[in-house]
């Protein structure tokens, strides 16, 4: 998808990665530890303030390196799906992507970051439709994707918009401060607006 920004400036992949950890806060917010949420909530301002310009190069590298996460081994042995630390510590990734791309701009890091939201809400979208599986034949079509991955593709699809309108003709980008400002609105507004359904989520696999 990110094909169709051409040649991606480092600021504006800045800007995509913030996004992406932006919108994927809300597993952490409903599955998450305290200390974990702490984390991402200043993990997402720092990600936030290298996308609009400002050297924070040490900073960053000091935040990767308190990433937060359960407790290590929680995982071996079972299926780590069926935990909620799970879905917090991939949030807790997202963010931490974020700032790796603040360090290190990398379209790889901003199109690992879309498929692991698509694989997180498809994972919420299943359960929440009743945990019925769909078998494709072969030759026949994909099914459509459920509400939550859908959102997030559409959300993907905004932010390469508002990038592409804020290009001139010489390709180069105009406004990044209101242009930050959009993004970081409707990316805490997609979590807003998903976090209903991640309660629903928790509360179907009694983790709330």
């Amino acid at each position: 998808m990110i094909e169709n920004l051409s040649s991606p400036s480092d600021t504006e992949l800045k800007l995509l990665a913030a996004a992406t950890a932006e919108r994927a806060a809300a597993f952490c917010r409903v599955m998450g530890s305290e200390e974990q949420q702490d984390w991402i909530d200043s993990g997402l301002e720092l990600a936030w303030r290298m996308a609009a310009g400002h050297d924070g190069a040490d900073e960053c590298a000091d935040f990767l390196d308190s990433l937060v996460g359960d407790d290590e081994g929680e995982f071996e042995d079972a299926d780590p799906t069926a935990s909620p630390g799970f879905y917090a510590e991939m949030a807790v990734g997202l963010v931490g992507e974020a700032l790796a791309v603040s360090l290190r701009p990398s379209v790889d890091r901003i199109e690992t970051g879309y498929k692991t939201m698509r694989t997180l809400f498809s994972m919420v979208d299943f359960k929440l439709s009743g945990e019925k599986p769909v078998i494709v034949r072969s030759g026949e079509p994909q099914p459509a994707p459920g509400p939550l991955v859908q959102g997030e593709r559409d959300a993907e699809e905004r932010a390469l918009a508002i990038l592409l309108r804020e290009r001139d003709a010489s390709g180069e980008r105009q406004g990044a401060e209101s242009t930050l400002t959009e993004l970081r609105g409707l990316a805490e507004a997609f979590s807003n607006d998903v976090t209903p359904s991640l309660e629903e989520f928790s509360e179907a696999n009694n983790w709330s």
